[in-house]
């Protein structure tokens, strides 16, 4: 059974299509990195040196996205995890990069290192969360390195796929270096890619000189790349949705062009982390029904190009995780799943629009990915789910409760999440049971007390990623 919400149709598809190739041949792309414009003109586009905008005809544009694959995996260092793209798996990451954390405490403060290594355990202990990404920046580290301890407390203390750093040159050139030392060398590294990069073209129409670095580097690379434009409906974008995905359209094929031109078949993936404005405050609203949309636009554009489609869901706008941060995130992360992203970033742990982390909304959130895991499972319908002899034999007067064919199935079919209440409400004390909050506080503090990860950091690939790192730290600045 394939559960999948398509809102838009096959026709206003193709016209957002329509009007995105008018963008891109009229209007054109600002691109500031001088090898990328080198790139295209020499496939066929024109360059203002003036203004460096960059407009690209149709043909190049659908030649050069023609070879990006349809179908790739990011692999773990332990070779028993893997997210395949392109398959029709819908993968749930963890929220990326927040700068201050809501600690167990309940205090807000700015994130450390340790932070981070504590949100690592705990996403690769979770059940239900697909990707371990950078929760929060480490803000104790120089930020000369901090890209690269956060590279190496990932492969340290997670089993699952993990992030990876794509911004300039250099500081993208030191990741491919550290990540090589776990793989055994840059061409174990391309055959086997273990970092996923983040390429955020700058709306409206614009591809910044660092993040198109980063890109160009992870394609020739062989790394798995997104490009998520965090376009602002009514700020940073149209304030219709359907203007917002023209122009967001636009970003990314044109980075996904870049990258094809830099290295054919580089692993590109189609994103978005766009959103709507709230006009009482001017803050984006990441958690708004009109995001659950967008992502649906998003993924069926991407199916159009054949091309693995990476999106956001599970955000909110929430100070802490009360009413309103539960409603938000399971209804933007429930909208992602069907809309059958591969890959949904943000769907666990979220609060104030991912500037924070917390501890205590991850574990929460975990339960909801699960649910919604669930749903998109779908129902099988053949001989045996449809039960008719078990009807048959129970008849009017039976019971079900210790019939084989239940103990068969009920662990399959339903989906039972340890931190929700079902009881009667006789069995529940409102004066001896924790509130929900309480209970994800203290479940996250018993994960970072007895968790550890499957396999072990080799020691001696430990000692070579540090004295790296140590090295990069005695270097001049660029």
């Amino acid at each position: 059974m394939d559960v999948r919400c398509e809102p838009f149709s096959r026709d206003d598809i193709g016209r957002i299509h329509d009007a995105t190739i008018r963008i891109l041949e009229g209007t054109g792309i600002k691109v500031l990195e001088d090898e990328a414009v080198k790139l295209l003109v020499g496939a066929g586009a024109s360059f203002d040196k003036a203004t460096r905008v960059v407009r690209f005809p149709e043909r190049v544009l659908m030649d050069a996205i023609s070879t990006a694959p349809s179908r790739f995996k990011l692999y773990t260092r332990d070779g028993k995890h893997e997210l395949a793209f392109g398959e029709g798996k819908v993968h749930l990451s963890s929220l990326g990069t927040a700068v201050q954390v809501e600690g167990l405490d309940g205090v807000v403060r700015p994130s450390t290192a340790k932070d981070l290594e504590s949100f690592l355990r705990l996403t690769d202990a979770l059940p239900n969360i697909d990707h371990s990404s950078w929760v929060c920046w480490p803000r104790d580290v120089p930020e000369r390195i901090a890209h690269l301890q956060a590279i190496f407390l990932s492969f340290k203390h997670t089993n699952k796929t993990i992030d990876g750093w794509n911004w300039g040159t250099r500081g993208t050139e030191e990741s491919l270096d550290l990540a090589s030392i776990v793989s055994g060398g840059r061409d174990a590294l391309a055959e086997r890619p273990l970092m996923l990069g983040f390429a955020n073209p700058v709306s409206p129409l614009t591809l910044s000189k660092e993040s198109t670095e980063g890109l160009i580097s992870y394609a020739k690379a062989g790394q798995p790349c997104v490009y998520p434009p965090e376009c602002m409906a009514g700020g940073t974008s149209p304030a219709t949705i359907a203007g917002l995905l023209v122009q967001q359209n636009a970003e990314v094929l044109a980075s996904v062009v870049v990258a094809q031109l830099a290295s054919p078949g580089a692993p590109s993936i189609y994103s978005s982390v766009s959103g709507t404005m709230d006009m009482r405050t001017g803050s984006i609203a990441l958690g708004a029904p009109e995001v659950g949309l967008i992502m649906a636009g998003t993924a069926q554009l991407a199916r159009r190009y054949k091309i693995p489609c990476r999106g956001t869901g599970g955000n909110t706008e929430a100070m802490l995780a009360d009413y309103q941060a539960g409603a938000e995130s399971a209804t933007t992360l429930l909208m992602a799943g069907l809309s059958g992203i591969d890959f949904v970033y943000d769907a666990a742990g979220s609060i104030e629009s991912s500037l924070t982390a917390s501890f205590t909304k991850l574990v929460l959130d975990d339960a909801v990915c699960g649910e919604v895991k669930r749903i998109m499972t779908g129902v099988d319908v053949d001989e045996e789910t449809l039960a008719v002899q078990v009807i048959e034999a129970a008849g009017p007067k039976g019971a079900y409760l210790s019939n084989p064919h239940t103990l068969k199935h009920f662990r399959k079919e339903a989906f039972v999440p340890p931190q929700f209440w079902r009881g009667p409400r006789g069995s529940w004390d409102s004066q001896l049971t924790k509130d929900i909050r309480e209970k994800a506080r203290q479940r996250a503090e018993e994960i970072l007390r007895e968790h550890e990860v499957a396999l072990p950091l080799d020691t001696d690939v430990e000692r070579k990623m540090t004295a790296y790192i140590k090295g990069i730290s005695k270097l001049p600045e660029a």
